[in-house]
């Protein structure tokens, strides 16, 4: 049979090995728990961020939707503003012809008048004339 000293020193190796499991064991639950607090840590951070970036598309695309229809207003604007100008250099063509016209026809009033223009005198200087009608001799009457 077993001497008494090693069925003591079975007892207490296995006693020891059952305190070694037991704080193994303990170590390992604290381990598994703050694994699991870290996880949890991690996910949370996780939520946040992608919170913060939702957020963010919301306001960049509220920003973009301003965006365009200060882009819109303003391509409205440039065409009103283009659609005007057109209007104007089609009038200015218009103005431009007419006054041409009128100048071209003075010029050729004035030429017509001063070849059949009796007072005219030499180079076409028009001779001072008497008036046609003398307001002091009738005093006033037609005014």
């Amino acid at each position: 049979m077993a001497s008494p000293g090693a069925v003591s020193a079975v007892t207490s190796s296995s006693h020891g090995s059952g305190a070694t499991r037991a704080l193994t064991e303990e170590r390992k639950r604290k381990r598994k728990e703050s694994n699991r607090l870290s996880a949890q840590r991690s996910r949370a951070r996780k939520q946040q961020q992608v919170d913060e970036l939702e957020a963010q598309v919301a306001a960049l695309r509220a920003r973009n939707g301003a965006m365009a229809a200060a882009a819109n207003e303003a391509a409205r604007r440039y065409a009103a503003v283009e659609a005007e100008n057109e209007l104007l250099r089609a009038r200015t063509l218009e103005l431009t012809a007419r006054w041409e016209s009128l100048a071209e026809l003075i010029q050729y009033m004035d030429a017509a008048a001063a070849s059949f223009n009796p007072f005219a005198g030499v180079n076409g200087a028009v001779l001072p004339q008497p008036p046609l009608l003398d307001t002091a001799m009738y005093g006033n009457y037609y005014y």
